[in-house]
């Protein structure tokens, strides 16, 4: 199930960064799930204040970052002998 989720949350940033790279508007659209229309106001609010480079950076970043906390979450902590 983490490893769905995650997949979900990194694809959606993975194409948020990518429409940022070319400038494309997406507030023409509107999505009925929660969270993509939560990401697609962000994105609007990010591509006004800093850009379409920046933003799509940013994404990128985030996508990353929630690849590498999944698999490093999965590393437990070595028990230590007592």
């Amino acid at each position: 199930m983490k490893w769905i989720l995650t997949a979900f949350v990194s694809v959606t940033f993975a194409v948020l960064s990518f429409n940022a790279f070319i400038a494309n508007d997406l507030s023409k659209g509107r999505s009925e799930n929660a969270f993509i229309g939560m990401m697609t106001g962000v994105y609007g609010w990010l591509l006004s204040s800093i850009g379409s480079m920046p933003s799509g950076i940013v994404f990128a970043l985030c996508a990353i970052g929630i690849l590498l906390l999944a698999v490093l979450d999965g590393r437990g902590a070595k028990k230590s002998d007592f």
